[in-house]
Formats: C-alpha cells, structure tokens, sequence
C-alpha cells in the first residue's frame, strides 16, 4: 500500500482543507469520464484517490494511519520541492494577472484621453462651423475665388 499523502500529493501536516482541494482537483482530472487515456487506469487511480480520502479526511482515521504506517509530521524532500514548484507557478500566475490589469488600466487612461480629446475636437469643429465667423470668411473666400476666375477668364 502506497503512502495516501504522496497519493493525494499533500504534506503529511496538511489541513483538511488542503486534503480537500487536492483530492477534488486529482478526481477532477483523473476521473473516468473526463480522462483522456486509459479508462480503466483512470477507474483504479480514481479509487485509490477516493480511498486516500476517505481515511484522511477523518481526524481519527488520520490519527491511526499515521501511527500504523509510522509517518511523521516532517515533510519529505520530494514534498517541499513540489510545494516551492507550486508556489513558484503561483507567483508567476499572480505576477501574469497584475501586469495584465496594468495593461487594461493603461489602455483604458488611453481610451479615456482619445475619447477626450476626439470629443474637444467635435465641440471646436462643431463651434467653427455654427459661428457666424466662419460663414463670413467662407463668403469672403467664395467671393475671392469668384473675382480671380472672372479675371483669368477674360
């Protein structure tokens, strides 16, 4: 019979909510139903998950399968390096997410500015072309370029 912490892939100190998240996370995937290989290899593992569980999920059980198989609260090197491997990837993940929320606020002051400025641009172009300034200076131009065609055309 194999160790049921190296099954479940916790430390033997583990809290019960940690037995929890990585029994539902090992069933999840190796379940026979969602596993993609050998169906009859993710039926037997998914088993011997479920019976893990079921003793380490009990205080007493625990208790008894420790003193019984003779295991210590000290952690197993293979444990700590997967623990340092899991923060690590958790670390990477947070890093991921907040320079991405970096970028999307970034974006967004961007958006913010162009939407700005595009609508100061609409209000001046829409005050030119309301004033009576610049329908008189049309006339004027309007009226320049008529006498300089009248002129060359003779």
């Amino acid at each position: 019979m194999s160790n049921f912490y190296e099954i479940l892939r916790v430390r033997s100190n583990a809290s019960q909510a940690q037995i929890k998240k990585a029994y539902l996370e090992l069933v999840s995937k190796y379940h026979p139903d969602v596993y993609k290989g050998d169906k009859s290899y993710a039926e037997r593992y998914t088993s011997i998950i479920t019976e893990a569980y079921s003793i380490l999920k009990d205080p007493d059980r625990r208790q008894d399968y420790d003193i019984k198989h003779n295991i210590s609260s000290k952690p197993s090197f293979f444990q700590i390096l997967r623990e340092d491997k899991q923060i690590k990837k958790e670390k990477q993940q947070e890093r991921k997410l907040s320079n991405r929320n970096l970028e999307q606020e970034i974006s967004m002051k961007y958006f913010k500015n162009s939407e700005r400025k595009r609508t100061v641009k609409k209000n001046l172009l829409l005050r030119i072309l309301t004033s009576k300034l610049f329908y008189s200076l049309l006339f004027v131009f309007g009226v320049e370029v008529l006498v300089i065609l009248l002129i060359y055309n003779r």
